[in-house]
């Protein structure tokens, strides 16, 4: 969770108490149906405030936003928000992970700062898919091949810089993550009441 620097909160608390105080005047910026905007939007639930929700094409550009303090609140990844956290020119609230960021050790979990409901990790995941009926010796080479480049130093070096973690797996094992996934999103989406566009 990101603020603006003419934000006058250091804590979530604090800007739980601001915004409270200014009721439909904080704005929360987010790209439109991305992770933050369903983060962002359980957070203001669990946190029972009334902020102005503000949407973008992406989520780069409600950090310019942010950045010129036209939007008060973003949340985004932390490879997204580091520099930018480092050099002052926005402030980081809390992280939505269960453990606090290696990168930000003095950013506090939403758990630590009292919003358990709020501290979940979005888990934003990519993966190669290959068409229904695809032959499964096809299938198991790809996978095989892909699994191999994932192992590479090269590969492992470039992600360590954009704070991936590859999942290397077989087509079963990602098979039953994706039932997993299916079944966690839409609660927590119907809670915040997002409705598709």
């Amino acid at each position: 969770m990101l603020v603006a620097t003419n934000v006058p909160a250091k804590s979530v608390q604090e800007l739980v108490a601001y915004a409270r105080a200014n009721p439909g005047k904080v704005t929360f910026g987010y790209g439109l149906a991305t992770s933050p905007q369903i983060v962002g939007k359980s957070f203001e639930l669990a946190a029972g405030l009334d902020l102005i929700n503000v949407p973008y094409k992406g989520g780069e550009q409600a950090r310019v936003d942010l950045l010129g303090g036209r939007i008060h609140i973003n949340f985004a990844p932390v490879s997204n928000a580091l520099q930018m956290i480092q050099e002052g020119k926005v402030r980081a609230l809390a992280v939505t992970s269960s453990t606090r960021d290696p990168d930000l050790p003095d950013v506090p979990t939403f758990k630590e700062s009292g919003f358990p409901d709020v501290g979940f990790d979005p888990d934003v995941w990519q993966a190669i898919v290959a068409p229904l009926g695809t032959p499964a010796p096809i299938v198991n080479k790809l996978n095989a091949e892909i699994n191999a480049a994932l192992r590479s130093d090269e590969v492992q070096a470039t992600f360590k810089k954009l704070r991936f973690h590859p999942m290397i797996n077989s087509p079963e094992q990602f098979g039953k993550f994706l039932i997993v996934q299916a079944k966690r999103w839409p609660p927590i989406i119907k809670a915040t009441g997002l409705k598709a566009e």
